[in-house]
């Protein structure tokens, strides 16, 4: 099992139709589009939705004894699949400052999680953004698609790359 993430323009989807599909046939037109790729494959759902991927993001961290973490904090965009390792960091770096500054743990929390978290999500942004400009992609050669999608998070460059 693993997840399967269809992503289209808005002219995309007005053509296909995906507005006025239920669930179900969302999946067999899907099914049907990536047959190939699929390999006799089923798409199990999940929930499956429609939707813009929700941007969220809180300038203050918690308010008083709540303290947000993960996807209630932040969203990071799926393109870059850091979502639930930067929710377990969260939880992971909340449990060491409430060790570590039992008087100061939330301020702690913060300064150390805000700079890693600025930087990923400054990632997830830049990597999001190249999907949704992927027909503008579609029309570059192979090598160049390649390398504007190894690219896309603004993470990697060649000397990144020849590392």
């Amino acid at each position: 099992m693993s997840t399967f993430v269809v992503e289209c323009d808005a002219a995309t989807w007005q053509r296909a139709g995906f507005a006025t599909m239920n669930e179900a046939e969302t999946l067999k037109y899907c099914e049907t589009v990536f047959a190939q790729t699929l390999g006799g494959h089923r798409l199990v759902s999940n929930k499956s939705v429609w939707r813009n991927f929700p941007n969220l993001r809180n300038a203050r961290w918690s308010s008083g004894n709540v303290v947000l973490i993960g996807d209630a904090l932040r969203t990071a965009h799926f393109s870059i699949g850091s979502g639930t390792r930067l929710a377990m960091e969260d939880a992971i770096a909340l449990a060491k400052a409430l060790r570590e500054h039992p008087g100061n743990a939330l301020v702690a929390f913060e300064a150390a999680r805000r700079p890693i978290v600025d930087k990923l999500v400054a990632a997830a942004d830049a990597s999001g953004d190249w999907y949704e400009r992927f027909p503008e992609h579609m029309r570059l050669a192979p090598r160049d698609f390649a390398w504007s999608y190894i690219q896309r998070s603004g993470r990697i460059d060649r000397e990144r790359l020849r590392q």
